[in-house]
């Protein structure tokens, strides 16, 4: 699921930058926006792999949060395209941040307050039992041990 869009990259990311991280063209000439749908579908689908298991998905309206955290994902995603162009601290930092937040959401220490959340399946209610057989190990034969 896309939760950010090739404009909002476009306020947080200068136009220049943008051309040089998706044209593959020599020069660089134009924002790809093919590209930039990858990069944010590659940032939906890390987001609804955190998500899966504790929210019912599509999420709908999307929560800012998740709009912020995508959007930083995937100027991330556009910077690991370009092995030449090492991103700035700031974008570093916002990818480490929104994984770290994505994490706290999976755990259940942070809330998105909307979606339904997914319950654990029970099972048919059974459970195993064993009985104790013959040891193998005892007192007796870990004597020394």
């Amino acid at each position: 699921m896309a939760y950010c869009t090739q404009e909002e990259l476009e306020q947080l990311v200068p136009e220049q930058d943008l051309i040089q991280l998706t044209d593959d063209a020599i020069p660089p000439a134009a924002i790809d926006a093919d590209n930039v749908a990858r990069a944010i579908a590659d940032a939906g689908e890390l987001i609804d792999g955190y998500l899966r298991e504790r929210y019912t998905l599509p999420l709908e309206p999307v929560p800012g949060l998740l709009n912020t955290l995508a959007a930083d994902i995937a100027v991330w995603r556009l910077y690991a395209r370009r092995a030449n162009i090492d991103p700035m601290e700031g974008v570093k930092e916002r990818y480490r941040n929104a994984l770290k937040l994505l994490e706290q959401i999976r755990d259940g220490k942070l809330a998105l307050g909307v979606g339904a959340l997914t319950t654990p399946e029970t099972g048919g209610g059974s459970a195993a039992v064993s009985t104790p057989g013959n040891r193998i190990f005892t007192r007796v034969t870990l004597k020394g041990y």
